[in-house]
């Protein structure tokens, strides 16, 4: 049975039941009203007949006209319970009218002795009478009347009060029903709508929500926890297929990678095997390669290693146990800039005051990981430009927030590959393939290093041609005043350096 039906049952059962009461209430007080009343009023009238009628055995139609009702008996008998009179309704003397069975009573009888009203039933007819008996002396006799009166009257005006408290009853349930099932449907709609939001959900449909009802009432409430929950759940559904789908990606990444050097040291050693390769020339070269591609195999595994301690959080066993600290920007690209030289002897690398001169940018941080960033941003640079291209270094900040740019001269990114550029194993461009070496996850190791510093990087266009790496990191709230100069401009520094000269045109940085 539908919810809305059983409540609507519910309702009428109790309103029938409220009803019930009213009337059996209502009908017991008039009965008992009416009939005090009229026993009232019949001992009223029996005792104005013993002092007129029943005594003088005259004027009884004038006697009678104090009883309130146009039926009535009255008998009188002698005190051993003869009758010697019956009186009735002048107005209703037919043989075939009503007559109390009135019992033989005599002056001994309890009720006569009494005075009480009691009831007796009728000859001739399905009608109650209430009687009212004495004694009364009349001629030095001594008589026992008895009075009765019909109450057919009552009777009537009871069964006609049940049938109006019937009709009346049965049109409010009727009216109640009809309003009370629209009324909960109304009141169920809210739940009729979650009822269909849950089966979209269930069909695959996470974005589905449920409507917000206007009131503050317990359904609005579980609306409001309802969408609450759902969000959660979409989120979570999100968070998984995003997890899924990039580990299907790095997957297949993988795979696609790997497959080279894997191919590559199979086919040596196949070559071996087969004889192909045996002079000591060509077994020199051949174990060369496959030590290239295995290192190179090892780099990417070490790579992968490393993203997935920083996607989940983790740090270096050596920096778990310590809080970041203070870490000069500065000191860091000048190692960086130093070691790029002594690299690639031919090529220019200078380091350079990202707003001006160079000066300290401390950032609170871990040394290590930082420096990654900048040897994976300098190694980057110098894999993707031509050899002799310059490259330049530049460290500052401004407004709290301090920045590291690599500078190349190389053939740039396009724009439409710099979302993507940061990604596991994406190249730009053909010319950025696996032949310049590294395991294309230098960048995205560079991204979840800078994002674990609460920072941002970003690949820029370099005025003339080339590419320019930005990372921002927040400065150490203790530095900042010391760092900050005028606000970041594209006009370039009014003094470049270059690593390798004299360390008093450094500006003291080691």
């Amino acid at each position: 049975m539908p919810l809305r039906l059983r409540l609507t049952v519910l309702l009428l059962g109790l309103l029938a039941v409220a009803l019930l009461a009213t009337g059996l209430t209502v009908t017991t007080q008039v009965r008992s009203f009416m009939t005090g009343r009229q026993d009232a009023e019949l001992r009223a009238a029996s005792a104005h007949l013993v002092d007129g009628t029943i005594k003088n055995h005259t004027s009884e139609k004038r006697a009678f006209a104090y009883v309130p009702t146009n039926t009535y008996a009255i008998e009188l008998r002698t005190t051993d319970g003869r009758l010697t009179s019956l009186t009735t309704d002048p107005g209703n003397t037919s043989a075939h009218g009503p007559l109390p069975a009135i019992p033989k009573l005599t002056s001994k009888d309890p009720r006569v002795r009494s005075g009480h009203v009691f009831s007796v039933g009728s000859k001739n007819a399905d009608t109650t009478w209430h009687v009212v008996a004495g004694t009364v002396r009349s001629d030095n006799k001594t008589y026992v009347y008895a009075v009765a009166v019909s109450m057919d009257h009552t009777d009537e005006v009871i069964v006609h009060l049940e049938l109006v408290i019937v009709s009346v009853a049965l049109l409010a349930l009727l009216a109640c029903a009809a309003l009370g099932w629209f009324a909960v449907r109304r009141a169920l709609r809210p739940l009729r709508e979650i009822e269909d939001t849950a089966r979209s959900i269930a069909r695959g449909d996470l974005t589905q929500r449920v409507p917000a009802p206007g009131a503050q009432d317990e359904v609005g409430s579980l609306s409001k926890s309802l969408n609450v929950m759902l969000a959660r759940i979409e989120d979570s559904f999100a968070v998984r297929r995003a997890s899924e789908d990039r580990m299907r990606q790095f997957v297949a990444d993988a795979s696609h990678e790997l497959r080279t050097p894997l191919a590559t040291v199979r086919g040596y050693a196949e070559l071996y095997r087969q004889g192909a390769v045996s002079e000591p020339d060509d077994v020199k070269s051949a174990m060369r390669r496959i030590e290239d591609e295995a290192t190179r195999m090892a780099v990417m595994v070490d790579d992968l290693l490393l993203l997935t301690r920083l996607e989940r959080r983790h740090k270096d066993d050596t920096e778990t146990e310590r809080p970041p600290t203070p870490v000069d920007l500065t000191v860091l690209a000048a190692d960086t800039v130093q070691d790029a030289t002594a690299i690639d002897h031919d090529r220019q690398v200078r380091l350079r005051g990202l707003h001006g001169p160079v000066r300290p940018t401390v950032v609170l941080g871990y040394d290590a990981a930082l420096r990654q960033v900048l040897t994976n941003l300098m190694g980057n640079a110098i894999r993707y430009t031509p050899p002799g291209s310059p490259i330049e270094v530049a460290v500052g900040a401004a407004n709290g927030v301090a920045q590291l740019q690599v500078i190349d001269h190389g053939s740039g990114v396009p724009a439409s590959q710099r979302e993507r550029i940061f990604e596991r194993f994406y190249r730009a461009d053909v010319s950025r393939n696996s032949e310049h070496g590294g395991s294309g996850l230098g960048l995205a190791i560079v991204t979840a290093l800078v994002e674990a510093h609460k920072g941002t990087v970003e690949v820029r266009d370099t005025p003339g041609g080339g590419a320019t790496f930005v990372a921002k990191i927040p400065s150490s709230p203790e530095h900042t005043a010391s760092q900050t100069t005028a606000p970041p401009t594209e006009s370039q520094p009014q003094e470049v350096h270059r690593f390798d000269e004299a360390p008093e045109q450094n500006d003291g940085v080691q």
